[in-house]
């Protein structure tokens, strides 16, 4: 009985690593002001960490005409759908170099959802309402997350190990590469920073122009 407790244990030990810690902190412009939906991620993580699991299915929701969430983090592998809860039919489509897609006019469900296996950033749209953007940030890791709108974010339940961090913003003008860090994660929480140089923020037509529909 003994033999095969200490087995168990053992075994259990290798399902569940122990975690190390995480990583908060705060995401500026050049001015020191707070950026909200900046994502911080996980660039390069340890070879040997066991990675979460991506969720079965993310979503990028059509909502009053606009896509909502209007940027969507996800892993590199992860499905996405694009439901329309619109009274009004959407025609969905890509043309980024990290993937394109079409999805011709629909309402409701949009049928099998999309693989996005490529690292980068997708920029969607619609062809019937052209001031719908939606953007899919395709990250190498599972271990990512957003800005507050204080500029404030963490990361959590990190195993230990070197990892390289990176932050992206929808207007940065700074590119991923130029924000990477090292940082050792242990035991506890650290602190890592981000400045980034944004340009300037453009307005929208409005979306509730009956002529688009």
């Amino acid at each position: 009985m003994a033999v095969w407790l200490g087995l168990l244990v053992v075994s259990l030990a290798g399902i569940h690593p122990a975690f190390g810690g995480g990583v908060t902190g705060r995401v500026v412009d050049h001015k020191g002001n707070a950026v909200e939906q900046a994502v911080v991620f996980v660039h390069t993580a340890p070879p040997d960490v066991p990675l979460p699991p991506t969720p079965d299915v993310a979503v990028m929701d059509q909502v009053n005409k606009n896509f909502v969430p209007e940027v969507l983090p996800i892993a590199v592998g992860t499905a996405v759908s694009f439901p329309n809860h619109d009274q009004v039919h959407h025609h969905v489509y890509s043309f980024s170099k990290a993937k394109t897609f079409e999805i011709p006019l629909y309402k409701g469900e949009a049928g099998e959802p999309i693989v996005f296996n490529k690292v980068g950033v997708v920029k969607v749209g619609c062809n019937i309402h052209d001031w719908m953007l939606g953007i899919i940030l395709v990250v190498p890791t599972p271990f990512f997350t957003m800005t507050d709108a204080a500029g404030q974010y963490t990361l959590r339940d990190l195993p230990p190990g070197d990892y390289t961090l990176a932050s992206w913003h929808r207007r940065s003008r700074t590119k991923v590469d130029k924000t990477l860090q090292q940082h050792r994660i242990e035991s506890g929480t650290i602190q890592a920073d981000f400045t980034l140089k944004l340009r300037r923020g453009r307005s929208r037509p409005a979306s509730n122009s009956a002529r688009y529909d």
